[in-house]
């Protein structure tokens, strides 16, 4: 498979997900879509758009992230399950059963402003690293190197770093108690995925400990 069909392919997918996520919002709501929800879904689509066209030229990564290897480790696999339900599908759900309970619209602008900037720090992190792939496993047989440029400088893991990011943007469009567990569900599973995969990176990627000395931070720089 070609890198742009392969890219192609991952992009269709990031948009169908984000398809249902909008679908499960409104059957959750009664089909109403309030302002502040419409506001989150247009910069959800909107960063979608953007990511697609600044990553054109990063077909090898998209073509990457489209498949799931076999030799992703089992937590991985079962981490990863949880949090694409919680964070793609149940999520919206619980936030259009909950809709009835307002939102506020400066709120969700400060939310979407911040989805943006997550979005570009995963765009800046996947422009800069060819081998993140949507799972976390070694590659040898890509040749795997270490990612030392871009955000990778200040700390090891940005693109869960804007995963983290995104569920705080979540919670100020819908601010609601069943959002917020579901977002805290999201932010525990990637927690504990950092540390498995910084432990697995340690112990099997060379150079990759020499890294984690000189950049302490996996997360939040001055914190984790």
């Amino acid at each position: 498979m070609s890198d742009k069909k392969a890219a192609v392919i991952y992009i269709s997918r990031v948009l169908g997900e984000r398809v249902i996520g909008l679908l499960l919002f409104l059957w959750g709501s009664g089909r109403v879509l309030p302002a502040h929800a419409a506001v989150y879904f247009a910069v959800y689509f909107g960063a979608a758009a953007l990511s697609a066209v600044y990553l054109r030229h990063h077909g090898e990564t998209l073509k990457a992230r489209a498949n799931v290897s076999r030799d992703t480790p089992l937590w991985d696999k079962l981490i990863l399950t949880a949090f694409w339900l919680t964070g793609y599908f149940i999520i919206y759900y619980a936030a259009g059963r909950t809709a009835a309970q307002g939102g506020s619209l400066w709120l969700s602008i400060a939310g979407g402003v911040l989805y943006l900037l997550s979005t570009l720090l995963t765009d800046a992190a996947l422009a800069g690293n060819p081998f993140a792939e949507s799972t976390a496993r070694l590659q040898p047989e890509r040749g795997q190197q270490v990612a030392t440029g871009g955000p990778y400088r200040f700390v090891r893991h940005p693109m869960y770093a804007a995963i983290l990011l995104w569920c705080v943007c979540i919670v100020l469009c819908f601010p609601t108690g069943r959002v917020a567990v579901c977002s805290g569900i999201a932010a525990v599973l990637i927690v504990l995925r950092t540390a498995l995969e910084d432990r697995m990176l340690c112990d099997g990627l060379p150079g990759y400990r020499a890294y984690a000395e000189k950049t302490r931070w996996r997360l939040v720089p001055g914190l984790w």
